[in-house]
């Protein structure tokens, strides 16, 4: 079939790798214009960009997918479908109806749960054990159309949302092939949603990554994994300084041999119960039965390190706490 992608992040990669190993055609690859990325400010290609030109396939950067002169030329390849991965835009109907068959597209969860430009994020937050992948048909709402196909995996428990990205990735990229096939068999089922199950997973900006240690111990530790790596998990020192949290460990009392048991002492949410080789161990809510070692961290403008070489350069006081705000 005659194709055309549309992605940006790194989520598209594998689902571009596997078309381009295919017998399908890709006439042009859509992608959102290069921006400024890192410190230097220049103006960087996205991740998909830089694997089609790789890959010799034809790139086009419209500011707006939804541009009457874009979507023109956009006829002119007269593709039969048009694969959305993680683009980033809102399609138009005049776009969702260009291609001779349909737009697919495929999201990172089981839907109807977890519609939004963050399913990842939020199922990891929310505690939820088991996600999955979804290739559906492009709707005018968002994340409503007919399933195509759908496939589950189980979250591990110490999984951070960018690890369980790559993992949906290549789900994703599979059931894609499998869609595909249908398509050409005529075997594929529309199958519609049931909107009254449906639940959000808003975009997360960098603020609303502040921990709220005033919770059990799990909650905390399933949101510093969900904000992991983006737009990360972060608390506020003594000194007033932000700490970016990247990973941690709960820990209960009578744990077993080897890992140090929380204190039963009524210590307030976010009080640094402990500083040593094991991590920094927090009280969370309520202090006389959860508790949190920090494992992972990176001062704000610093580099990713383990708790011990922080401790190194920067020992954290027991009785100290980390604050809500600056």
């Amino acid at each position: 079939m005659n194709l055309v992608f549309l992605g940006t992040p790194s989520f598209a990669l594998p689902s571009l790798k596997s078309l381009a190993k295919s017998r399908h055609k890709i006439s042009a690859v859509v992608t959102q214009p290069d921006r400024p990325r890192g410190r230097s400010g220049h103006p960087q290609p996205p991740p998909v960009k830089e694997l089609a030109l790789e890959l010799g396939l034809r790139v086009m950067q419209p500011a707006s997918a939804n541009e009457e002169s874009f979507l023109a030329e956009l006829r002119t390849l007269v593709p039969d479908i048009i694969v959305v991965v993680a683009f980033g835009q809102k399609l138009s109907r005049a776009f969702i109806e260009l291609p001779k068959i349909c737009c697919i597209n495929v999201h990172a969860s089981l839907l109807p749960k977890y519609r939004g430009a963050a399913p990842i994020n939020w199922a990891i937050i929310n505690g939820e054990t088991i996600t999955g992948a979804t290739v559906l048909k492009v709707a005018e709402k968002m994340d409503s159309g007919d399933i195509l196909a759908q496939d589950f995996l189980e979250i591990d428990p110490e999984e951070t949302a960018g690890e369980l990205e790559e993992r949906l990735a290549r789900l994703g990229a599979i059931l894609l092939l499998k869609v595909l096939e249908g398509f050409e068999l005529g075997s594929i089922l529309f199958i519609p949603q049931r909107h009254e199950l449906a639940t959000m997973a808003r975009k997360l900006k960098k603020e609303d990554g502040l921990i709220n240690w005033v919770q059990p111990a799990q909650n905390v530790h399933n949101f510093i994994r969900g904000m992991t790596p983006r737009p990360g998990a972060y608390t506020f020192l003594p000194n007033g300084k932000r700490l970016i949290i990247l990973r941690s460990k709960l820990v209960t009392e009578g744990s077993g041999a080897g890992v140090k048991p929380a204190p039963t002492n009524l210590s307030k949410p976010g009080a640094i119960l402990d500083a040593s080789k094991e991590g920094v161990l927090v009280s969370t809510s309520p202090p006389q039965a959860d508790a949190l070692w920090i494992t992972h961290l990176r001062p704000e403008g610093g580099k990713a390190m383990t708790a011990e070489e922080y401790l190194r350069g920067h020992p954290l006081k027991k009785g100290g706490a980390f604050g809500q705000s600056s």
